[in-house]
């Protein structure tokens, strides 16, 4: 399953590189794959200085911050599809950035990982 996404991925990406870049030009292009790069790194720069600090809050107050920690896994994926250059990794990094994405897809690991666990 990995080994077919080392290959297909790429091929996505270089087939949207060669279709944008001959409707826009090879600059704008390159342009907007630094410019997605670097609103990705502001916005994952932003939300782990609050998930550090909402994790903080909750162990002052006793409380696990599963949710952060959470955020954080999610994050951490997020912010390498961002800055991994490409239109349709930034695509998915930034719908995994969105809270409803993140609930979701740790609704259906959750479910997947509580079948294949036997008592």
């Amino acid at each position: 399953m990995i080994f077919l996404a080392f290959i297909i991925i790429p091929i996505i990406e270089i087939s949207i590189f060669i279709t944008i870049g001959s409707n826009i030009g090879i600059l704008n292009t390159i342009a907007i794959i630094l410019i997605t790069a670097l609103v990705g790194i502001f916005l994952v720069r932003r939300q782990g200085i609050k998930l550090l600090f909402d994790a903080q809050k909750n162990l002052s107050h006793g409380i696990m911050p599963t949710e952060e920690i959470k955020g954080g896994i999610f994050l951490l994926i997020s912010g390498l599809l961002l800055i991994t250059p490409g239109f349709f990794t930034d695509c998915i990094g930034f719908a995994v950035f969105l809270k409803p994405v993140q609930n979701f897809i740790a609704s259906k690991a959750k479910k997947y990982f509580n079948s294949s666990i036997r008592y």
